[in-house]
């Protein structure tokens, strides 16, 4: 009887060399198979954060006019100290136009002028196109610059399902766009 016991304990419980390679080139496989939806899903991801940051600046540009009785516009900017045209994606700059010269090209921000709040650039290396070069909205909170604009966000990829867009009607207020857009 003491023979038996000895003989069970000795014994090894555990995974062959062959078992643990297969459970590897299975997980390997589900990750291949995985990595592209999930690349696709960050990407989306981003560029649905990036319009949101877009669509606060525009909610945050319209209630300063309305609390401030004047102009506010949104112009792009790489510096965050004067405006940059058609440079969307280097960042921008909400500010106080004071003297109503603002164009949104370089020396558009003067001395007199009032810089509300500065964005960053986008990350991940996407593009913000403006039809406009600078946004503004009067003290009632309607577009001061008149028409209808849009902001379209692309991202890096090019991949046209995971753009996003804002269209800016004369009331001023934005309105998300995320089907049928072209990067």
């Amino acid at each position: 009887m003491k023979r038996a016991k000895t003989k069970n304990i000795n014994k090894i419980k555990g995974y062959s060399l062959i078992e643990l390679l297969i459970v590897v080139a299975m997980v390997g496989i589900l990750a291949a198979l995985s990595a592209p939806a999930f690349q696709d899903t960050i990407e989306a991801t981003n560029t649905n954060s990036q319009i949101k940051v877009m669509l606060t600046t525009l909610n945050l540009a319209r209630s300063e006019a309305i609390k401030r009785g004047q102009d506010v516009s949104i112009c792009a900017s790489n510096d965050g100290a004067d405006c940059d045209e058609d440079d969307w994606s280097e960042g921008w700059i909400v500010f106080v136009d004071n003297n109503g010269d603002a164009d949104g090209t370089a020396g558009s921000v003067d001395g007199g002028d009032v810089i509300i709040r500065v964005f960053d650039a986008l990350g991940a290396a996407s593009t913000l196109t403006s039809t406009t070069d600078l946004y503004s909205y009067n003290s009632l909170g309607f577009s001061a610059t008149g028409g209808n604009h849009t902001f379209l966000l692309c991202p890096n990829s090019g991949n046209a399902a995971n753009a996003r867009s804002i269209d800016i009607g004369p009331s001023g207020r934005g309105r998300r766009v995320e089907e049928g857009l072209a990067c």
